[in-house]
């Protein structure tokens, strides 16, 4: 579990539920500490700085509701005084593990360094590539959907999937198809900067073979 902890059997002491937020408190009686679990129906909205509520969301709290409680979102606080595993991050608490995804800082642009592939997926927004580095989990993207704002979603662009694909074949000598054989490879990683602030590892492209 990348950066984080599990706590084990914590009790669920409160649960607070207020403009389709739901913030459960968990008790870690052995450290006197309080973690908050929240289950939010809302998004984030950047253009007016504000949560709004979203139909997917909702749905998606809706089932964590049921599995992890068997109630629904509006009967939460009946679940007051079961016991949870809780894992710990360093912002938020989570009932399941999350991966954590680290990012390179500034001063690292330029850097090249090595690693191994730990894991491929291709999740219908892009081909995702994961690797180690001091420790910490991080991720190289080939993206090919674009996020419409208006509409809170991803669309793939099949343009950019195909031109995504022949990259990535290009580069490694695999196809997409066969993408697991990745895992387990060395690869040498370079950290760019794109407009000046965004940062991210660029996987070097693998020798051609004779």
């Amino acid at each position: 579990m990348a950066n984080g902890e599990k706590l084990e059997q914590l009790e669920l002491v409160e649960v607070i539920i207020k403009d389709g937020k739901a913030t459960l408190q968990f008790v870690d009686r052995e450290r006197g500490e309080l973690r908050e679990v929240i289950f939010n129906k809302n998004v984030y909205d950047s253009d007016n700085n504000e949560f709004i509520p979203d139909e997917d969301k909702a749905k998606k709290v809706e089932e964590w509701s049921q599995e992890y409680f068997e109630l629904t979102f509006d009967e939460l606080p009946k679940a007051v005084g079961v016991m949870k595993d809780v894992y710990a991050y360093d912002k938020f608490n989570s009932l399941w593990e999350s991966e954590q995804i680290a990012k390179f800082d500034k001063d690292m642009v330029g850097q090249i360094i090595s690693s191994t592939v730990k894991d491929v997926t291709d999740d219908g927004i892009g081909v995702h590539i994961k690797f180690e580095y001091e420790g910490e989990l991080y991720q190289s993207n080939m993206t090919y959907s674009d996020y419409m704002e208006t509409m809170k979603k991803w669309f793939t662009n099949p343009q950019k999937q195909r031109k995504q694909y022949e990259k990535f074949e290009k580069k490694f000598g695999i196809s997409i198809e066969n993408k697991e054989e990745l895992i387990g490879k060395d690869i040498m990683i370079e950290v760019k900067s794109a407009f000046g602030k965004f940062v991210y590892p660029d996987i070097k492209p693998f020798a051609k073979k004779k």
